[in-house]
């Protein structure tokens, strides 16, 4: 299961107002790639292949498949707004290693 933040929340719901599509689905993955071997992934999607994970929040649904789910279970989304280093932070406890950045990681 993915957990988002309030922080994250509040983005995640401003993101899918200029969005417009009642249909959509915030994606939350992983890939190959990046600096320590794998990378996160987030999109606005409106179908993904099953099998799949729904997690419901007030304004808008996660998906994630569940062949990602052994890399990112338990995750945390959180939404950081400094100057400096405003953006998404994934929070992996399955994560051995992860790079400076935080986007990348090894499981």
């Amino acid at each position: 299961m993915i957990t988002l933040t309030e922080k994250a929340i509040v983005q995640v719901e401003n993101i899918f107002k200029e969005n417009g599509n009642p249909e959509a689905f915030l994606h939350i993955g992983s890939r190959d790639g990046g600096c320590a071997g794998m990378s996160y992934t987030m999109d606005i999607v409106t179908s993904v292949e099953e099998p799949y994970t729904i997690s419901d929040y007030e304004n808008f649904k996660v998906i994630t498949q569940d062949k990602d789910t052994k890399y990112i279970d338990g995750l945390v989304l959180d939404y950081n707004d400094s100057l400096l280093n405003s953006g998404f932070n994934f929070e992996n406890p399955k994560a051995r290693e992860t790079c400076g950045c935080g986007s990348s990681f090894s499981v």
